[in-house]
């Protein structure tokens, strides 16, 4: 078959604590905690080309990340993270997501550390920081681009300060512009020291 008649992949990377990949949570079907396996199973996307960045914490259960395995799901735990560094994991996720022909961003923002983001309804302890995240995303859009992107589960309520939403805004300032850098073939300016 012809390249212009292949159908087009869709790729998403997945920032989050949770995989967001079980059956049912509670007994609810379609939950925030479900996503991720109605799209597979409803064939919007294929497991193999789901990547997801920073999961951890007690959920989800290990017969979840079997069935994730299995449709071919690629993650990055928060523990490698630490262990190798944020710079060098998304080395790995650009060469993932860049095999899509088109990129989805979704940012939950509890996969940030609740320090950097405490408003939300599910946080867990141990995320990345505020300044990972939004090196993350400008890098993915300046490397691979994007179709679409999200910021999910800010909780205004639970927002001391509005910390939580000033750090979604940036995420998505900062994606805009890496597209724009791209749009433009210009690399970003490298960070200064003071």
């Amino acid at each position: 078959m012809a390249d212009h008649l292949k159908p087009a992949t869709l790729g998403l990377v997945h920032f989050d604590a949770h995989a967001d990949n079980a059956s049912e949570v509670y007994g609810a079907t379609l939950s925030h905690g479900t996503p991720l396996r109605y799209l597979v199973e409803e064939g919007s996307l294929r497991g193999e080309h789901i990547v997801q960045v920073g999961l951890r914490g007690y959920w989800p259960d290990p017969p979840d990340f079997e069935w994730a395995r299995r449709q071919g799901f690629r993650w990055h735990l928060m523990e490698k993270i630490t262990e190798r560094g944020m710079g060098s994991v998304m080395d790995d996720v650009v060469d993932e997501a860049g095999a899509a022909d088109h990129l989805f961003i979704s940012f939950d923002i509890d996969v940030c550390d609740p320090g950097f983001a405490p408003g939300t309804g599910t946080p867990e302890p141990g995320g990345m920081t505020a300044r990972d995240g939004l090196r993350a995303v400008r890098r993915l859009a300046w490397e691979v681009g994007f179709a679409g992107m999200e910021v999910v589960e800010v909780s205004p309520p639970y927002d001391s300060a509005e910390i939580t939403a000033l750090l979604a805004n940036r995420l998505v300032l900062e994606a805009l512009s890496g597209l724009a850098l791209r749009r433009l073939g210009r690399a970003p300016a490298p960070e200064r020291s003071r």
